[in-house]
């Protein structure tokens, strides 16, 4: 009896110990928490707005950490692993995974913020360090602090719901209150001001700090605003919707009256405006055959017969030649003076010497290689006069030339493939080199077949460029920034908005002057002239609504015009 007393109670002990056991080893086992290198966006602004970083972090921090299951670095941790890794590099998702591994962490979680005047885009991503999940991309633009509070919200509980299945709610800030007819006493105003916390203090609330950094230092709403941005984004013109798609838009007095056309293309049909006295009215069309797929237009007098001819930059219908041509008004209609050319065509527009036309000869399979010329009319035709040094792979699409340091040299500027801004000197040799990209086409090349089954290969061109002097006398490059959906990760391209930047140098590289507000839609190509004949300099904005590439569906683009000298 006591034996069998003695077994059972063994037995018992014995149970225990192993049920205690497992319960120790499911313990050790269970999910360890993820964990998120989150590190502090970079803040592109002219003023020290280093409480939105903090804010950011801080709000960021919160929404996404959960006891046992998520939890965010430290920040100084974060930052450790950034400089071990990648220094003063720009962070990309490779490196991110870098940082990731170096930290130990999971996920990692960068952005930017960029704030001009009163628009504030935020433009961020999630890594999953192994590799096994899709990055997280978010791009968004606020008018105002409050609302970036909500996108911020917004995007953490996309990470929350998506990442960790976590379903939280994306609170949204309480509205302002709206000014009333009612002024309250001085008194009360400094009593108000005075409860404004102050943005280097460390522990205020994220959102706080975020709301008190509305006002500049004069008190009003704009932070980062200069004179001309601000004018610029305020004082348009826009056209009627056209049930076309403009490929592109140039500027000049091509039928020799003294007043300006805008000169726009579409997949091959010429239009021919005019704008005046508050009327756009089209003068002219000319329509060419449906073999024909128009990708650039310029407007330059090269011939210097008081008429500025149209160089029309053409592919034929399967995009994988040129054939370009030239067109001439002649006192009745526009002829053309050069048909079926080898030649892509670009003008450039130098202080010194006016405009001057260059051009490169297509290569059948290379796009964006072959010599660029400047070219001058001789025997009834544009000959190459000088060679244009340039780096391999640059495309005349995306090269002008002019005086960018200001120091009456001929500097040259292009995208490299990648659509980054390229400057370099005369002998072909890279002074400088942006770390962002800009442009954004989506008019393509279509190149050689590997195998008879093999899909489309798309070489995109890049966007236009263009230096001009400004109202200082200085030099500025401006360009086009579309936001590319697919971020340029897939071979078709998706624009669904976009900004004109100007950039000018600073002794060290090209850094931001003004940019227009984002615009929706694909812009497709600009051009800056006398617009509307008032004396003034405009800057031109073709935009595409509506692609119109899939059946029955029609294409949709207007034309913007910002006043650049009020």
């Amino acid at each position: 009896m006591k034996s069998n007393l003695y077994k059972t109670t063994r037995q018992i002990f014995y149970l225990g110990l192993a049920l205690a056991f497992l319960s120790i080893h499911a313990a050790s086992t269970a999910q360890e928490p993820k964990s998120i290198a989150l590190l502090p966006f970079k803040v592109n602004a002219e003023k020290d707005m280093s409480f939105l970083q903090n804010g950011i972090f801080d709000m960021l921090t919160s929404r996404l950490s959960s006891a046992g299951k998520v939890e965010v670095l430290e920040r100084r941790d974060a930052e450790k692993a950034v400089e071990a890794i990648a220094g003063s590099q720009p962070i990309d998702e490779n490196l991110a995974r870098k940082i990731g591994q170096n930290a130990n962490a999971d996920f990692v979680l960068f952005g930017s913020l960029t704030v001009f005047g009163n628009s504030i885009s935020i433009d961020a991503k999630m890594v999953d360090v192994s590799g096994s999940r899709e990055t997280m991309n978010f791009f968004d633009q606020s008018q105002d602090f409050g609302a970036l509070i909500t996108k911020i919200n917004m995007m953490a509980a996309d990470i929350n719901t998506n990442l960790f299945g976590r379903t939280t709610v994306a609170s949204q800030p309480a509205l302002q209150p709206q000014a009333t007819q009612t002024q309250p006493a001085p008194a009360a105003q400094d009593q108000t001001q005075a409860k404004q916390p102050d943005p280097t203090d460390i522990h205020a609330h994220p959102e706080k700090l975020l709301e008190s950094g509305r006002a500049d230092e004069e008190g009003g709403a704009d932070l980062m605003v200069q004179k001309e941005s601000r004018e610029l984004y305020q004082n348009f013109w826009r056209s009627p919707s056209y049930q076309h798609r403009i490929n592109g838009v140039a500027i000049g007095d091509v039928d020799g009256d003294k007043l300006n056309e805008t000169v726009a293309i579409t997949p091959n049909v010429v239009l021919i405006f005019r704008s005046q006295q508050g009327k756009f009215f089209k003068l002219h069309e000319v329509a060419e055959s449906k073999t024909s797929f128009f990708i650039g237009v310029d407007v330059a007098d090269i011939n210097a017969n008081g008429y500025a001819e149209i160089f029309v930059t053409s592919l034929n219908s399967l995009k994988n030649g040129s054939q370009s041509f030239v067109l001439e008004y002649d006192g009745n209609a526009f002829t053309k003076i050069v048909d079926r050319s080898g030649w892509f065509y670009r003008v450039a527009e130098l202080a010194a010497r006016g405009q001057i036309l260059l051009g490169q000869k297509h290569k059948s399979g290379r796009p964006l290689s072959g010599d660029i010329y400047e070219l001058g009319w001789q025997n009834s035709d544009y000959e190459p006069l000088d060679l244009i040094k340039t780096p391999r792979e640059t495309s005349l699409m995306g090269l002008t030339i002019g005086d960018v340091l200001n120091d009456d040299q001929e500097i040259r500027v292009a995208f490299d493939p990648r659509d980054r801004i390229e400057v370099f000197d005369k002998t072909g040799e890279e002074i400088w080199q942006s770390a962002e990209r800009y442009g954004g086409s989506m008019l393509y090349y279509s190149m050689p077949k590997q195998d008879l089954g093999d899909v489309e290969v798309r070489q995109y061109f890049p966007a236009r460029l263009v230096i001009r002097k400004n109202g200082s006398d200085s030099s500025e490059v401006i360009t086009v920034q579309n936001h590319d959906m697919t971020y340029m990760k897939l071979d078709f391209r998706k624009f669904t908005m976009g900004h004109i930047e100007s950039l000018s140098w600073n002794g060290l590289g090209l850094s931001p002057n003004w940019k227009t507000r984002q615009i929706t839609g694909y812009i497709s190509d600009f051009a800056v002239g006398d617009f509307d004949n008032d004396g003034g300099m405009e800057l031109v904005v073709a935009v595409i609504l509506k692609q119109g590439s899939v059946a029955l569906t029609t294409p949709k683009s207007a034309v913007i015009a910002y006043d650049l000298e009020s």
